[in-house]
């Protein structure tokens, strides 16, 4: 039921996405200040022990902290001045399929890239492990009209206690850490 729920909560998230992609381009002005930067991602998870890596070894007998990523992100830069611009962004990603796993995470990230196109973004992020604060930054390299951009992701390990009664009917509450997930992805786009 979790993963029928996380993934509806990803489909409309992607359809929600795609609206908010598209939907502002009525005015000229508007649609010549925003710069689209949307594209595949594929990468690799790094996950500190903890909870979310003993669900997965527990669930499906996964034993690696690596996962794999494939996914799209949803992007657009709002064009500040010549030094820096505001960005808003929406990835999706795909985790554990190398190992055939299907693990869900969508992420909403607002922040700020300078002209050197660095970029810094912070934002929400839900997975199978729940919600959970992200925190990116990267940088994009220009080749012609193709951007390759290479981020690096951190979602900080949470902390949640769970009780349970033991052998003699005492109730035991426990305060289980997630455990930090390290993403590094890269992808592509077409310079508008």
């Amino acid at each position: 039921m979790k993963r029928l729920l996380l993934t509806l909560l990803v489909l409309i998230a992607f359809q929600s996405s795609a609206q908010i992609q598209y939907s502002s381009t009525n005015a000229a002005n508007y649609d010549s200040q925003v710069q689209r930067n949307s594209g595949p991602r594929f990468g690799l998870t790094y996950i500190t022990n903890g909870r979310l890596t003993d669900d997965i070894e527990e669930e499906f007998g996964v034993t690696s902290n690596l996962i794999s990523q494939f996914g799209f992100q949803f992007e657009k830069q709002i064009m500040g001045d010549e030094n820096i611009a505001g960005i808003i962004e929406g990835i999706l990603f795909i985790g554990g399929v190398d190992q055939g796993l299907f693990l869900p995470s969508v992420s909403g990230m607002f922040g700020v890239r300078n002209k050197a196109a660095w970029e810094l973004a912070v934002g929400p992020n839900l997975s199978v492990n729940g919600a959970a604060m992200v925190v990116g930054f990267g940088k994009s390299f220009n080749f012609g009209n193709i951007n390759i951009p290479v981020n690096i992701a951190w979602v900080p390990s949470n902390s949640r206690k769970n009780d349970y009664v033991d052998n003699e009917g005492n109730t035991i509450t426990e305060t289980e850490k997630s455990g930090h997930r390290f993403t590094i992805t890269v992808g592509f786009n077409m310079a508008k």
